[in-house]
């Protein structure tokens, strides 16, 4: 973005990035972060289900979709309140 208003092509101020995964992309960039179980304990979606929506095996449903979603928000929302204490 930074390089954009370089550029011109961008009006200064402050914008908001959307990030947008299909998800199969989404689970595999959280598979560096997540193992499938503890995917699973997140999002209540037992593991070799979540590595057939991995693989593109399987496609999730809509409801399904909307547990991972839903299993994430309250992830960060959950970090975003962790507070840290430094003495």
């Amino acid at each position: 973005m930074e390089i954009q208003k370089e550029l011109g092509n961008l009006k200064p101020g402050r914008y908001k990035l959307t990030y947008r995964f299909d998800m199969q992309s989404l689970l595999n960039y959280y598979k560096g972060i997540f193992t499938n179980s503890a995917f699973e304990r997140l999002t209540g979606i037992n593991q070799r289900q979540l590595q057939h929506y991995s693989t593109r095996h399987r496609k999730p449903r809509p409801a399904a979709k909307k547990k991972i979603e839903d299993a994430l928000h309250t992830l960060g929302s959950e970090r975003m309140a962790a507070e840290l204490k430094f003495d």
